[in-house]
């Protein structure tokens, strides 16, 4: 029913043949999902056998985690963060295992968790502009004020935002579950290395009056050569760093049962499966070890469990412009 209101309003306001090529292109990439950024030896036509990677993948790993059944008070959402560089670089206390996500981007990951449940215990802060495919009714309330603080130099909205949206939630809402949805460290990156490359090649997403220049992102340079991965990783590193900080000064302030996690990993060049050549990122990717395995860190809050009730909302519906949301994921690679 959403997909044929959607359909009506396009139809509407951009008539029949905006509508016929978007649905073209909807069907097309069903049948042969190609990721943005894409080792330039790989036919794209290749991409078909998609289907069958995944149909393997889930016969060994299964189908993912529904991370709303499981026990928590508060899960912090890392966005396209891997598993071995969480565990190499995490400084906090806790324990860690792992868990295999829904979802290879965001996209998927909200669709698969979020869309169309009854969430009403629940409050969801984020960054994400794929908030935009949830209801507005799906959890108690949703917090997208740090999507309206999109940094606009940088491509991204800044970690901190996020934090101090998040410790707000957790003062106003003590008795509901809360997710926060970092962006980080999904591209572009931040920290020492990121600036050296922003110096030199123009990464990140549109520039300060709202434009997209013409630039590539991170790792499309990988792709194609320009950059090394190994660089990609160093910066991709230090904005988990970052980020890993940000969290730290959350979890002052806040109690209860906390889990770190992701919706997803990234891509650095590997190649997992035959003749689909080199992987990059995890947009339209196959499902795979680096996307879709993320770790599951319960940290030592050394406090006590918050009292979740679960009540009918009424609070009003949030919504982000659907021309910021288009904007913001040209910028973090969804096209």
């Amino acid at each position: 029913m959403d997909r044929l209101a959607r359909s009506i309003e396009i139809y509407r306001n951009k008539g029949m043949r905006i509508l016929v090529q978007r649905a073209l292109r909807h069907i097309r990439n069903k049948i042969i999902p190609v990721p943005t950024v894409t080792d330039p030896d790989t036919p794209k036509s290749v991409f078909v056998l998609k289907h069958l990677y995944n149909w393997w993948f889930n016969t060994q790993y299964g189908t993912g985690t529904d991370v709303m059944a499981e026990d928590w008070d508060t899960l912090i959402l890392l966005d396209a963060c891997r598993f071995d560089d969480f565990e190499e670089i995490n400084p906090l206390s806790g324990e860690l295992n792992s868990r295999i996500s829904r979802g290879v981007d965001s996209d998927e990951f909200i669709r698969e968790n979020f869309v169309g449940r009854e969430l009403h215990d629940t409050v969801y802060v984020t960054a994400n502009p794929h908030v935009s495919l949830l209801n507005s009714n799906e959890f108690y309330d949703t917090i997208t004020e740090p999507i309206d603080q999109w940094d606009a130099d940088l491509g991204c909205v800044r970690p901190g935002i996020v934090t101090n949206a998040a410790k707000k939630a957790h003062r106003d809402y003590p008795n509901k579950r809360i997710i926060v949805h970092y962006m980080q460290p999904h591209d572009p990156p931040l920290g020492t290395t990121a600036e050296r490359l922003r110096e030199k090649y123009q990464i990140g997403g549109p520039i300060s009056d709202g434009t997209t220049p013409d630039c590539d992102r991170i790792m499309e340079l990988v792709a194609d050569g320009t950059i090394s991965a190994d660089r990609a990783r160093t910066a991709y590193r230090e904005t988990l760093e970052i980020v890993l900080t940000e969290v730290e000064s959350l979890l002052d302030a806040i109690s209860g049962k906390v889990v770190i996690s992701a919706d997803h990993g990234e891509h650095f060049g590997e190649q997992p499966y035959p003749l689909l050549g080199e992987l990059y990122e995890h947009y339209r990717n196959p499902r795979t070890i680096e996307v879709c395995k993320v770790p599951w860190f319960v940290v030592d809050t050394g406090t006590e469990r918050r009292k979740i009730k679960t009540e009918e909302s009424t609070v009003g519906a949030t919504s982000v412009s659907e021309e910021t949301v288009a904007e913001q994921l040209q910028a973090l690679g969804y096209r």
